[in-house]
């Protein structure tokens, strides 16, 4: 990794692949009707307008999935269960990659790695430069990233009603500390992953374990004097949970080329440039407006997403929960989407 650069920066590290599926679901009817914009590219760059009132941002990075999974290569049911992509929803990832590299942004991408992983040297490039960093992703996983200056901009069934997660929210919502997080999913398991955990270990027993023990090895460690029925799941899961344990963890040491962030520039006008000849000035202008618009006032935070209770269909709901301190030390609510509302 390079070596340290001075001055306080903010970088906005963004999933691409996870805003790319998004954007391509709430465009796939105008797609499929003949429009032959890249449409979402336009819909991604509006995305972007919305999460920068939590901002302003200095460098934009944006991490893609690379084609080989090293994670699938390991084990064959990881996201075994998802349905294949489409060749269309493939097609426009890749012009997304294009376009978003020819706006200014600084597009990365790994052989084997995951846009997650992506996202992980970068929160880490950022914490050893002593910049703050924003993780934009809808992506769970990304949770175990969160520390003093890293932030996780989760968004919900409305992209404008983005979930500010820091230290104190994760806490809240999961009750563990986001270096924990990985343990607890991994002892949980993953249904959108296609991940089985320890039978019978939902996410308020696999806290409540670790706040406990500690750890997932002092856990095992452990086993003789636990309940019989969490020392039978537990021993039953030991494999299940070993391989969560490598499947979650970011590929290391990548390379996000922290020489690159250092010096980046985000520009309003270049963005135009790029997406007005392509039919997308809409989604370039409003980029620009929040470039330009105004730090907001603190204001009343989204509600952080309520993890599931223990229990039989387990599945991660947004209900309501009280404010928390992510929510309150946020710029409060997004801007309206305007013209995308019906997108988002």
């Amino acid at each position: 990794m390079s070596q340290h650069h001075g001055g306080s920066r903010a970088v906005l590290a963004v999933d691409g692949n996870a805003l790319g599926h998004r954007a391509y679901r709430s465009a796939e009817a105008e797609l499929d009707a003949g429009d032959d914009r890249p449409l979402v590219t336009g819909a991604v760059v509006s995305m972007l307008a919305t999460a920068w009132v939590h901002g302003p941002y200095d460098a934009v990075l944006v991490g893609f999935d690379h084609p080989t999974n090293r994670r699938k290569l390991l084990a064959p049911e990881y996201k075994a269960n998802r349905p294949p992509t489409p060749a269309a929803l493939t097609a426009s990832l890749q012009l997304l990659r294009t376009h978003l590299a020819e706006c200014g942004f600084h597009v990365v991408e790994h052989e084997g790695a995951e846009a997650d992983d992506v996202l992980a040297a970068a929160a880490d490039a950022c914490t050893l430069n002593g910049w703050r960093c924003d993780l934009l992703s809808s992506d769970r996983d990304l949770t175990a990233l969160v520390g003093d200056a890293v932030r996780l901009l989760r968004p919900r069934a409305r992209f404008a009603e983005l979930v500010v997660e820091d230290e104190a929210a994760v806490e809240d919502l999961y009750g563990v500390p986001p270096t924990r997080y990985v343990e607890l999913a991994a002892l949980r398991g993953d249904v959108s992953d296609g991940l089985d955990g320890a039978k019978g270990i939902g996410p308020k027993t696999a806290a409540k374990l670790l706040g406990t023990y500690g750890s997932i090895d002092a856990l095992y460690a452990a086993l003789p004097d636990l309940p019989p029925r969490i020392e039978a799941a537990l021993r039953d899961g030991r494999e299940r949970v070993e391989r969560n344990l490598l499947l979650m963890a970011p590929v290391p040491h990548l390379d996000v080329a922290p020489d690159l962030l250092a010096t980046a520039e985000v520009r309003g006008e270049r963005v135009l440039e790029v997406l007005e000849p392509l039919g997308l000035g809409a989604a370039a202008r409003r980029f620009e407006r929040a470039l330009s618009a105004p730090p907001q006032p603190p204001a009343a935070p989204h509600p952080v997403g309520v993890e599931p209770s223990d229990g039989p269909g387990e599945a991660a709901t947004e209900a309501t929960a009280p404010a928390t301190a992510a929510g309150r030390a946020s710029r409060g609510p997004a801007p309206s989407t305007g013209e995308q509302d019906a997108l988002f």
